[in-house]
């Protein structure tokens, strides 16, 4: 099957998070045509395809969630748009397609497929590969880096609820009452301004959702938001939760932590990054050492062995976008440059697991 036509299949079912088990058709239809040895869908619903039996493991995990938004799907020219067309079910399509052209020694190696659930959650099919026992000697993890780019950092997240709480009053008379958004607002301001960064370096702040109020005259007795905190490796998670729990408390609210992801860093001496970049380099492009600003199931998965890096076609500009598309060439190029990963990794000894 030719790359495009494996991401169509997969595009074909929408997938948001907890809606993943809608692709268990298509993934055993995918094995059996790529000409995988076994599919397993695992306690956790990710779906793992493997090639060989061998004891040295590598591990190629994409994620077969999406965000909500259904938008249609299918070719434009020369590109494949859909919902996950970018995130991530393009370098999920592109693992699936070179992990089943490369060349390997099925007695020596086991080469697995994972398109693991909730990544855009809470992570929950990575965490359920961290109880199995696995120990892959390397990771490649499927995200856009745009076909040359390799990913070897991913800053944390700290996503919090903040609540407020107030005697409320009219809104005729303001002065008189006390509203619990302006409460809550004032701590959301101070938070903004404790992490106003604008790159990869510094901490950043995002309000994603507010609730408040029931009716146009009447000043809100209850308020919530979500914030999310996005900070890079060096930057400890305390520290941050301590500036958060400063403002909060400042301005009467309380919070709720909802999810804490450490941030992640690789080496670039590490045979996984070298893998990829020799395979790009063969296939005639220039390799890009990537730190995203976002996280992914690399910060999970890092646990497994620190010989870990991401990789996978598209823009991740357009992620989480109703613009999401990949070109086709772009597709076939990543699809290269994974068999060619692939084998340059399990060429070299092994080295086992790092940690």
């Amino acid at each position: 099957m030719r790359v495009e036509e494996v991401l169509l299949e997969l595009l074909s079912k929408y997938t948001p998070t907890g809606m993943e088990q809608g692709l268990a058709e298509t993934m055993g239809v995918l094995a059996r045509k790529l000409g995988y040895d076994s599919l397993e869908i695992d306690g956790a619903g990710n779906y793992l395809l493997r090639r060989g039996s061998g004891p040295r493991v590598l591990l190629l995990a994409g994620h077969v969630d999406t965000v909500p938004g259904e938008f249609g799907y299918g070719l434009r020219g020369s590109e494949v748009y859909g919902r996950g067309a970018v995130d991530a079910k393009g370098p999920l399509a592109a693992m699936l397609v070179g992990a089943s052209m490369a060349k390997i020694d099925s007695d020596a190696a086991t080469v697995i497929v994972a398109g693991l659930v909730d990544e855009e959650g809470e992570g929950r099919g990575a965490h359920e590969l961290l109880g199995r026992g696995l120990r892959p000697e390397g990771i490649i993890i499927g995200e856009p880096t745009g076909g040359n780019g390799i990913a070897v950092s991913y800053r944390g997240s700290l996503t919090v609820k903040i609540y407020a709480t107030a005697r409320g009053g009219h809104s005729s008379a303001p002065y008189m009452g006390e509203s619990a958004l302006d409460k809550l607002l004032d701590a959301i301001q101070d938070i903004r301004l404790s992490f106003a960064g604008r790159s990869y370096e510094n901490p950043t702040s995002a309000v994603t959702m507010i609730r408040a109020g029931d009716w146009p005259t009447k000043l809100p007795e209850a308020a919530e938001a979500i914030v999310n905190i996005r900070y890079p490796p060096g930057i400890e998670a305390f520290s941050i939760l301590e500036r958060v729990e400063a403002a909060v408390t400042l301005h009467r609210c309380r919070m709720e932590v909802l999810d804490l992801t450490e941030p992640v860093e690789t080496r670039l001496s590490s045979p996984i990054v070298r893998a990829l970049t020799r395979s790009i380099l063969k296939q005639g492009g220039k390799p890009r050492i990537l730190k995203k600003t976002g996280a992914s199931d690399m910060n999970i998965l890092y646990r497994l062995t620190q010989n870990i890096a991401a990789y996978g076609p598209g823009n991740s500009l357009l992620a989480h976008t109703s613009e999401e598309a990949v070109s086709i060439a772009e597709l076939e190029l990543a699809a290269k440059v994974i068999a060619g990963a692939v084998e340059e990794f399990l060429s070299t000894t092994s080295i086992g697991p790092e940690r």
